[in-house]
């Protein structure tokens, strides 16, 4: 490949699957279906589906045609206005954020994958090295009969126990926390490396490189099995978790709407932020993968067909889980709001071990976390490539062949490498950390991302640019006028801007047992190293393009600066003032000692005669302005003249 080449999708098929894939991820399993049950059930999907027109799918839009018209990666791209240009850079240091992070789930994943191939599931047992007193399996009595039971197996002594009033921890809660994680009391204490779980993670980087070690040509080809098999194996679990004894209750819990809900802003938030985050906004990715599409492509049949498909799939991935842990609450006899979680919680605790209680358990488990791992790449995929391409786009010399390919292994070991302290004993709270602070800049990047495309270049000049594009037909003009236009100048800003607004009302600090309080202060510090590319790149682009040269003009004292009195005055930059309105003569220096004085305001008035085109200053005429120049322009200068003055200034500071 040489370095002007720049690939695209061998079929359109491609970028919409991989924009599917991208979007559909962990999410849509874990907080989704959670988030519907807590905010009013059916009820919430009242204003998450207005939330989808009003902010989803015009966000998702604005990125997908803004890569699609410049074909440009996401730091290449701020052509469109230099000094935005650290809002690229912003984007693609959240883009590795979250990858680095996102990847430890999928290493969880790889590693429950190969701990379901044994011949009993190792979560649904006590009495191991890893567990306590405080151990139950599903339908275990709270009260042991026998408290030394577990004494052969592990040297477990229960009867103090049994003595207490301790709580019970399900059997698949102590092996995710005691065994696959070996957790420590909190963050400040990292313990040791959990080479198993860090092995996983090389494992995840490894498939990563290998996808994505061609571009868009190999990832085009991955992403057909990692979108699409998903749904396949969540349609298994379907119809295996509805055939389950108390599925129903379950899914009843799902879906029964409690309208009384509507009414609190709580709701609207959480269905906001859902639509804004399971979209994938704002990381720069959707930028990247549409810039590789044709230009005419059809960008508004895929801007709005991909998000519906999005939040589709979390409705139909709330029956999968919930049919499950309905069947999960009859077996312990206990209501479904006990039995159900969100996170990494559901995923690899309470799914789990309802997987466990199902015949032929292994089969299950191996379809569940086959289809986390492809939900985990199909989101890790774009987001790496978008890395990828941003660098290749600004640095053209990295996609010559080898350079590619040693650039590309470079990224993926430093991601793995980066990693590392979330493999430790203590890494799930620094994983935890970054999940809850990532979020607060994607939804700045947001609000930046309109203001710098819609606001500063301009809607009637995006207007243009947008039916370049797509053409100028009238279902086009209809469809961008009367929806994408006003959705883009002022509704969905104004929803992003009422959603950061309400976080930080409602925010509270996580300083706690797990968290101690310089926690909180590494949790704003990632959110600073997020955002610090905006204001940063946007303060040296306005010095070094004039802006450095204007602030120290404005900077400086103006003519009438010094002592109010004209006799006090006496040495020649304050005597400036005084030869403009005539008031210096050479008797006011009187005495031999003032005479070097006098010739210094001899001089000086003679080059303000010079500036301004005066032979004689008059008494009471009024300081000359720069229109008495006759070298200055009344007139600006046209638009295209001053744009090709700045074009050649902007090129010479490159």
């Amino acid at each position: 490949m040489s370095e002007e080449e720049r690939p695209s999708w061998s079929r359109h098929l491609e970028f919409i699957i991989t924009c599917i894939g991208f979007a559909v991820g962990l999410g849509n399993v874990w907080r989704f279906p959670h988030l519907a049950y807590e905010n009013g059930g059916g009820a919430f999907l009242i204003p998450y589906f207005i939330c989808l027109v009003f902010l989803g799918i015009p966000l998702f839009c604005l990125e997908v045609m803004f890569g699609q018209f410049a074909s440009r990666g996401p730091i290449n791209i701020w052509e469109i206005n230099p000094l935005f240009k650290g809002l690229g850079y912003t984007m693609v240091v959240l883009a590795a954020v979250i990858g680095i992070y996102y990847n430890i789930v999928v290493a969880y994943a790889i590693y429950f994958l190969f701990a379901s191939m044994q011949s009993e599931l190792p979560w649904m047992s006590c009495g191991n090295d890893w567990n306590t007193c405080q151990c139950r399996t599903p339908g275990m009595p709270v009260k042991l009969d026998d408290p030394m039971m577990w004494f052969k197996d592990n040297g477990l002594n229960c009867t103090d126990a049994e003595n207490s009033n301790m709580s019970v921890v399900g059997s698949s809660e102590e092996y995710f926390y005691n065994h696959v994680l070996e957790i420590t009391d909190g963050i400040d204490d990292a313990g040791e490396v959990k080479w198993d779980i860090t092995l996983c993670n090389l494992l995840a980087w490894v498939i990563i490189c290998v996808a994505l070690i061609k571009g868009v040509k190999s990832m085009g080809k991955v992403v057909y099995f990692s979108a699409l098999f998903p749904y396949v194996l969540m349609t298994i679990l379907v119809v295996r978790g509805v055939t389950l004894d108390g599925a129903r209750k379950g899914i009843d819990f799902y879906l029964t709407p409690d309208t009384d809900k509507l009414t609190q802003a709580k709701v609207w938030k959480a269905a906001a932020s859902q639509i804004f985050f399971s979209l994938s906004c704002c990381t720069g990715s959707l930028t990247a993968m549409s810039s590789y599409n044709k230009f005419k492509n059809n960008i508004f049949r895929d801007s709005i067909l991909v998000p519906i498909i999005n939040c589709c799939t979390s409705f139909y991935a709330g029956f999968a889980i919930f049919s499950v842990l309905g069947y999960m609450s009859e077996n312990y006899n206990q209501d479904v709001k006990n039995v159900t979680t969100s996170g990494p919680g559901l995923i690899f605790v309470a799914y789990p071990e309802a997987l466990g209680e199902m015949p032929v358990p292994q089969l299950w488990s191996v379809l569940f976390f086959a289809m986390m791992i492809c939900l985990g790449m199909g989101t890790q995929f774009p987001g790496i490539e978008t890395i990828m391409t941003a660098f290749q786009d600004e640095f053209p010399v990295l996609r010559k062949k080898w350079t590619n390919v040693i650039f590309r292994v470079l990224i993926c070991v430093a991601g793995f490498l980066l990693g590392l302290p979330q493999t430790t004993q203590g890494g799930f709270y620094l994983f935890d950390l970054c999940d809850i602070f990532v979020g607060f800049p994607l939804l700045l990047v947001g609000f930046f991302e309109i203001v710098a495309i819609v606001w500063v270049y301009g809607p009637w000049r995006f207007s243009e640019d947008i039916l370049l594009m797509v053409g100028d037909s009238r279902p086009a003009r209809y469809m961008y006028y009367f929806y994408f236009k006003w959705n883009w100048i002022i509704i969905t800003p104004f929803l992003i801007l009422a959603i950061i607004i309400y976080d930080c009302v409602e925010y509270e600090p996580i300083i706690g047992k797990h968290y101690p309080e310089w926690s909180e202060a590494l949790g704003w510090l990632i959110v600073a190293f997020i955002m610090m590319w905006i204001p940063l790149w946007y303060l040296v682009g306005f010095c070094i393009r004039g802006g450095g040269k204007l602030l120290f003009d404005l900077s400086q004292p103006t003519i009438e600066w010094g002592p109010a009195k004209p006799e006090d005055r006496t040495i020649p930059r304050y005597q400036r003032l005084l030869a403009v309105q005539g008031n210096v003569s050479p008797q006011s220096n009187a005495g031999d000692g003032n005479k070097g004085n006098h010739d210094h305001t001899k001089r000086d008035l003679e080059s303000q005669q010079d500036k301004f085109g005066t032979t004689q200053p008059q008494h009471n005429q009024s300081p000359p302005t720069p229109y008495d120049n006759p070298s200055f322009e009344r007139d600006p200068p046209s638009y295209d003249t001053a744009a090709a003055a700045h074009q050649a200034d902007y090129m010479t500071s490159l």
